[in-house]
C-alpha cells in the first residue's frame, strides 16, 4: 500500500515539474517572436500587442520596459535588430503569456 502511495506521489511530482518547465519559452529566432507578438504583421511589436498576450498585465508592463529600450512604444525588427533573443526568453520566464 505504501509503495503505491509513494509511486503516485513521485509521478505527480514529476508531472508538476514537467508542466512548470513547459511554460517557459525559449526563442530560437526573431521570426518566432514576431509571429507571436506582431498581431497585425506590420513589422513592429507595439506595447498594446505585447501586453494583450499576457494574463498578468502588471507583469507585462514591467516586461515591456525591458524590451522597449528606446521608450517609443514599439520595437521594430529593422531598428531593434540588436535585441538579443535571450531577453525575450527571459521576459517570458517571469510570467506565462496566453
Amino acid at each position: 500500500m505504501m509503495r503505491i502511495f509513494w509511486t503516485l506521489a513521485v509521478a505527480v511530482t514529476l508531472l508538476v515539474a514537467v508542466g512548470g518547465c513547459a511554460k517557459k519559452k525559449s526563442y530560437t529566432s526573431l521570426d518566432e517572436v514576431y509571429a507571436k507578438y506582431d498581431v497585425n504583421k506590420d513589422g513592429k511589436i507595439t506595447k498594446e500587442e505585447f501586453v494583450a498576450q499576457w494574463k498578468d498585465k502588471q507583469k507585462a508592463e514591467t516586461a515591456w520596459k525591458k524590451i522597449d529600450r528606446k521608450n517609443n512604444g514599439f520595437v521594430d525588427r529593422v531598428l531593434d535588430n540588436d535585441m538579443p533573443l535571450n531577453v525575450w526568453s527571459a521576459v517570458e520566464s517571469n510570467d506565462t503569456p496566453y
